[in-house]
Formats: C-alpha cells, sequence, structure tokens
C-alpha cells in the first residue's frame, strides 16, 4: 500500500517490479484472510476458522510483509534526498484512507470499528521512518529491534487507555476487526527500510532489479501492487456484497442445525492445525456460550444485528483462549 510511485522515475532504478509483484500478492493474501472472516460472518464455514492458529499465522505473515514494503518503497522514492511534497501526497491518501477505513467498519459492525489498523500503522510509521532515510543504519537497526521488543519489555495497564492503547505497550486487546498497534508492527517497516539501504549499491545489478513479469497472472499481481491503496479499500465491501447476495440463492440447510454448525467447526478448528480434542472442546464452548447468550439464530445463519455480532465474536475470542 506504500507504493513509491511520485519519484520513482528519477532514480536509475526506475521501478522494481519485483517489489511491486510481492506487493500484488500480499494483497491477495490480505483479501483471503478477509474473505475467510466473511464466510464465517455468513455461516458458510465455521465461525471459529478465522481464528485457528494457521489463520492468524498466516494474517501476521501478510501484515509483516506490507509493511516491510513500505519501508522498502520508502527509500525507493527517496533514493537520495528527500521529497518533502511527494511524501507529505503520500502521507495524506493514507491517512484519509485510514479515516475510511474507521468510518466503514464503524458503520457496519460498531462495537468491532477499526480504530488503528495496518493503514493507521502505516501512516504513523512512515512519519517515523522519513528521518531514518539519512540515519546511520546502526540507528534503523537498533530503532526496529527496540520496536519489536518493546511490547514484551514495558507492557502495562497504564497503557490500556484508549488514548494511548495504539502505541502497543498496554496490557488488554481491543474488540476489533483489524488491530496493528504500532509496536511492534511499525518494526517490520523500518526493517524493510534498513535492509533496502544495506542493499542499495549492490541492488542495481542485481537480477532482482532486472526482473519482469511475463505471464499473465503474473502481469495482473504486479497491476495490484501498483495500485494496491484503492483496491484495498474497495475489496472488502465487494467481497461482502457478493456473499450477501450468493447466501440469498444458496441457504446451505447443512449448517442450519446444532450438529451441522459442531462438525463444520470441528472440520475447520483441525484444517487449521488445532488438535482434534482441543478442536472438540472449543466448538462445544462456542456451542455452549451461544446457547447461554440466547444466540442460538448464529446456527442458522440467519443475520445477526450488531449487538448479536459482537456477542458472537467475543463468545468465540473466550473459547480460542481456553486450555
Amino acid at each position: 500500500m506504500s507504493e513509491g510511485q511520485e519519484h520513482g522515475q528519477e532514480q536509475k532504478l526506475g521501478r522494481i517490479a519485483a517489489v511491486d509483484f510481492a506487493r500484488g500478492a500480499a494483497l491477495i493474501g490480505m483479501a483471503a484472510y478477509h474473505l475467510s472472516w466473511d464466510l464465517a460472518y455468513f455461516g458458510l464455514i465455521a465461525p471459529a476458522f478465522p481464528t485457528t492458529p494457521a489463520m492468524r499465522l498466516f494474517s501476521h505473515a501478510v501484515a509483516a510483509t506490507f509493511l516491510a514494503l513500505v519501508g522498502v518503497s520508502l527509500v525507493l522514492a527517496h533514493p537520495h534526498e528527500f521529497h518533502r511534497r511527494a511524501f507529505q501526497r503520500r502521507f495524506a491518501r493514507i491517512a484519509g484512507a485510514a479515516a475510511l477505513v474507521t468510518l466503514g467498519s464503524g458503520l457496519l459492525s460498531p462495537p468491532n470499528a477499526i480504530t488503528f489498523g495496518i493503514l493507521h500503522c502505516i501512516a504513523v510509521a512512515s512519519l517515523l521512518a522519513a528521518p531514518l532515510l539519512q540515519a546511520r543504519l546502526a540507528v534503523v537497526f537498533a530503532l526496529a529491534a527496540v520496536v519489536f521488543a518493546a511490547p514484551f519489555l514495558f507492557a502495562d495497564a497504564a497503557f490500556n487507555p484508549a488514548p494511548v492503547l495504539w502505541l502497543g505497550l498496554g496490557t488488554v486487546l481491543p474488540d476489533t476487526l483489524d488491530w496493528r498497534p504500532l509496536m511492534p508492527w511499525s518494526g517490520f517497516v523500518f526493517l524493510g527500510l534498513g535492509l533496502t539501504r544495506l542493499a542499495w549499491r549492490p541492488l542495481p545489478a542485481s537480477s532482482l532489479s532486472r526482473w519482469r513479469p511475463k505471464a499473465r497472472f503474473a502481469l495482473a499481481v504486479d497491476w495490484m501492487g501498483r495500485h494496491s491503496l484503492p483496491i484495498y479499500l474497495i475489496h472488502q465491501p465487494i467481497l461482502f456484497a457478493i456473499l450477501y447476495a450468493a447466501t440469498g440463492f444458496g441457504p446451505g440447510e447443512a449448517q442450519r442445525t446444532e450438529e451441522g454448525f459442531r462438525a463444520a467447526c470441528i472440520q475447520a478448528c483441525e484444517a487449521g492445525g488445532g488438535a482434534a480434542e482441543h478442536c472438540q472442546g472449543s466448538c462445544q464452548c462456542v456451542i455452549d456460550g451461544l446457547t447461554a447468550a440466547d444466540l442460538t439464530i448464529a446456527f442458522t445463519r440467519e443475520d445477526l444485528d450488531a449487538a448479536q455480532h459482537a456477542t458472537f465474536s467475543e463468545v468465540v475470542r473466550q473459547c480460542q483462549g481456553r486450555p
């Protein structure tokens, strides 16, 4: 999503297609993860599937890739000097997009509104990374190490209030659809920036800088990488609308009963790497929690209002944390 387009033509390397391709591939991964939540929301897969260890690891890997590429693109966009106006335009676009994500998620699911997701992290981390374009490499890597370690070394309940929770030093997790606090996630931006500066001299002669996509699929992924911000903003509404329309024609009777719900939940949990005994207990926990909350409507895949969806998410989260 950090595309470094404004002054890419001023550097000797030009655009590096491999970077665009990597960003496009990460965007596909992010869309796939978001799709898993949409499928769970509409009852087409087990509700616990997006929170299985394998899926959470997948989402973290995708987010880390996106953020590292922000650092890469900052170096490519400002190879020899800092272009202040170009940076300001880019920052305004990302900050505006982050505000739209907060507004849209707040309208869709008020209890789970995104207050500091990946776009928010990119915007703030970019501001912090700008001075690192000219700093000593030792400073860049030291800052990345501190940011990665800070949540483990300095976490404290004093950072739990909403005005400072986004720093990532709190001891609680907010109920939100996307949470990428500044620490440790901005560390990937600093790491990507440092590694790109470190590789700057050999980069022009490398095969990586000369690679160009040729196959149609590779060209499509490369194009997505060059237009990642608008695609990021529209992909989720499109996926949600498609599933909303599709579920009106295919009721999926196999998942309309408690037993069907249980079977689908266990199957998805085990497919995500969970042990059979753990999956059975977790899925039973979800069923018991929904029953206790008078939310068996979730078994039948009928629409949930915002309050019911918040309760549903809370039940699933609590059950995922059971031993």
